[in-house]
């Protein structure tokens, strides 16, 4: 989630999105208008005039058109619900922005545009505590209200992907159930939007296995390990996805790590792990890292923990997942996925303490901790969308394929775009050819017998 800083929340303007939301009702209202004479006007009069197989055709035209319109007006209406929910969830939290800085500046406090709350002069504060509960209550209602911009900001940006992806349907009633966000024709519209130029996680099965076993085995989200893969696997293309696991393939390369020498600033394997950090880990969790033969992962000298780990993406993940357990069992600055999504690339005072400071908001980091934070940012709905897709049933998927298919012009072809590979994702178009498409030519006429 991004953060709303405290001064965007101030100067915030709720009445521009109700404005918008009144010209989307205004364009809806011309659609169902429209729809309407299409089907009841112009249908009837040609029913009444125009008998036979052409006037059925060009009837049937007619109301095809109502229902363009009438999808666009569901369209339409549903984009007006989005910026008139999101103009009150601002004017909500900006209302308690701005009663919680009146409280500050009445009480002599000052508030950064993070929303940090402190004296603005050290002689400010009052006798027994009570400068401290002032801090407390004033911070509190800051935080709260930011946090309720930031969510309605990202609910809100998510809704609108579903109804730009709604201008591809022209049936009404899928476009009512399209507005359902979870529902399976919901998500595939929102994956056949493609990518925004993100690469995939391009990692074999057996790997996005691994992530949702690591994530049973210590309560890490899956999104976070898949964030982690994405951000960290562009760097490590080339491992060999037919290696099945670190139990089984430690004999076949034990020899050759021997002829190894000892990196330690080398990040290894697949979710790109340093050694002293690798060691921290098994050394923490010595039951969960065995080899079958039944010594510990932390008796290995670090040659040959650094072989095994390179050579088993599985391993990866599991102990990335370990690792960020272990950095969330210390909650200052690691109360977030995305707090941990920093603190796995530089686990520092400073980073915790910005951590806290800005919460979940990107803009106001610097160097690589903010690209890191953005790179979250964008990630973070396309991971949503691969992992609700992975998590409908094969019927739930293939039917959501079908209703994409019919509204897909005949000859074309369709793709989803999951940030990960799961699931059935590509389809031909079934629907309506596009307007004006010529009609197949006839074969020429036999030759009559006898003919040369």
């Amino acid at each position: 989630m991004v953060s709303v800083p405290e001064p965007e929340l101030d100067n915030a303007r709720p009445q521009q999105r109700r404005d918008a939301a009144d010209d989307a009702i205004g364009a809806a209202k011309q659609c169902e208008t429209l729809a309407a004479y299409a089907r009841d006007e112009v249908a009837a009069t040609l029913r009444q005039c125009w008998a036979g197989d052409a006037g059925r055709a060009a009837r049937a035209r007619f109301v095809k058109h109502a229902g363009d319109y009438e999808a666009a007006a569901i369209a339409l209406r549903a984009m007006a619900r989005t910026y008139d929910d999101l103009a009150e969830s601002i004017a909500s939290a900006q209302r308690d922005l701005h009663s919680a800085l009146d409280y500050a500046h009445r009480n002599g406090l000052k508030v950064d545009d993070s929303g940090r709350v402190d004296f603005a002069r050290p002689t400010a504060e009052a006798p027994d505590g009570e400068g401290a509960k002032k801090i407390t209550h004033a911070h509190g209602i800051i935080s709260d209200a930011l946090t309720k911009a930031s969510l309605a900001d990202t609910d809100a940006a998510r809704s609108l992907r579903t109804v730009e992806a709604l201008t591809s349907i022209d049936d009404p009633n899928l476009a009512k159930k399209a507005l359902d966000k979870n529902s399976p024709l919901g998500i595939a519209l929102r994956l056949s939007g493609g990518l925004d130029g993100l690469h995939l996680i391009n990692v074999p099965p057996n790997v996005l296995t691994a992530v949702n076993l690591a994530s049973a085995e210590t309560g890490i989200s899956r999104k976070l390990l898949l964030a982690i893969l994405r951000q960290e696997q562009q760097w490590y293309q080339d491992h060999n996805p037919s290696l099945r696991g670190p139990l089984t393939e430690f004999g076949r390369f034990f020899d050759w790590s021997l002829t190894l020498g000892p990196k330690p600033d080398k990040s290894l394997g697949i979710t790109h792990m340093k050694t002293d950090t690798a060691r921290s880990v098994v050394e923490k969790n010595r039951e969960a890292f065995r080899l079958e033969d039944g010594r510990y992962l932390a008796d290995l000298s670090d040659i040959e923990l650094a072989a095994l780990i390179e050579h088993n993406p599985d391993l990866g993940v599991r102990l990335s997942a370990h690792h960020l357990a272990d950095l969330r069992d210390q909650p200052y600055g690691a109360r977030t996925d995305k707090h941990l999504f920093t603190l796995y690339a530089a686990d520092t005072p400073d980073v915790r303490e910005k951590n806290e400071q800005y919460g979940d908001e990107s803009d106001q980091r610097g160097g690589d901790i903010k690209t890191r934070g953005q790179n979250w940012d964008r990630n973070e709905p396309h991971l949503d969308d691969a992992m609700a897709w992975d998590d409908l049933s094969d019927e739930g998927q293939a039917q959501a394929i079908r209703e994409l298919e019919a509204q897909t012009p005949a000859g074309h072809s369709l793709s989803l775009h999951p940030l990960y590979r799961a699931g059935l994702a590509t389809g031909t178009g079934t629907g309506e050819p596009e307007p004006g498409t010529p009609s197949p030519s006839p074969g020429p006429s036999p030759a009559p017998p006898g003919a040369h």
